[in-house]
């Protein structure tokens, strides 16, 4: 049977208290859409590494294996296109400047070899990441999938996210930062010193450095530029 209950698995991961039994969940209930295997993590940015950020890992080992050793993410297309849009995506609609480059067709038929040929990619926002992606790839050519069908996978994604969030009651907080620390941090992001700021604004320097220091203090940081890559993590300011 094609179609799948979203509710259903919804109702489900209430119940889930560890991350494999969830993962076990969500991949017997795509597999009636033809998904075989999926991956839920942080989109690695500032050099950061994608083993650190994996949060459900339904991939083949071995694939996953070669996917990190050859540092993959940098130029996966898939990867790199989830961290510039919010709007799920087959991996068939990527920009062609960004799935025909040498690494992306790399990755694309080194997949082929594990069984992966085709996905379906959801990007959102996340507390622990930043951005994050949930990636659901199928051994067939092609994913044939309706549109009701895409908004029921997307559904699922975002409720299983919830759910690894309320499993993980170390999950950081994100700090509430006024509209003015927002714009201070903007500023400081683009290299421009608090005088450069104030003279943007119209504002004494001191007023921009206050907001400065109100920024650090929220996000717990001794520097400005750490406070500038905590609201990027976490989507409170673009890069």
């Amino acid at each position: 049977m094609r179609d799948i209950d979203a509710f259903d698995f919804i109702e489900r991961c209430e119940f889930h208290r560890r991350p494999k039994s969830l993962l076990d969940d969500l991949l017997s209930s795509v597999k009636e859409l033809g998904f075989d295997y999926l991956i839920f993590s942080g989109i690695p940015v500032d050099g950061r590494k994608l083993t650190s950020m994996v949060e459900l890992n339904g991939w083949p080992e071995g694939w996953f294996n070669r996917y990190v050793g050859a540092d993959y993410a940098v130029v996966d297309g898939v990867c790199i296109f989830a961290a510039r849009t919010l709007k799920p995506f087959f991996w068939t609609e990527i920009p062609e400047a960004l799935s025909s480059t040498k690494g992306s067709r790399a990755v694309q038929a080194e997949a082929k070899d594990f069984g992966i040929r085709s996905g379906f990619a959801i990007p959102m926002l996340s507390l622990n990441h930043g951005r994050s992606i949930m990636s659901f790839a199928s051994p067939a050519d092609r994913c044939d999938i309706s549109a009701r069908e895409k908004k029921r996978l997307v559904t699922m994604a975002m409720y299983a996210g919830q759910s690894l969030l309320a499993m993980d009651e170390s999950a950081p907080r994100t700090p509430i930062l006024t509209r003015r620390e927002k714009e201070m941090l903007h500023w400081a992001a683009l290299g421009k010193t608090a005088w450069e700021t104030s003279e943007i604004l119209g504002l004494a320097e001191r007023t921009v450095e206050w907001y400065l220091q109100s920024a650090r203090k929220k996000f717990g940081v001794a520097k400005t530029i750490q406070a500038i890559v905590e609201a990027v993590r976490r989507g409170i300011i673009q890069p």
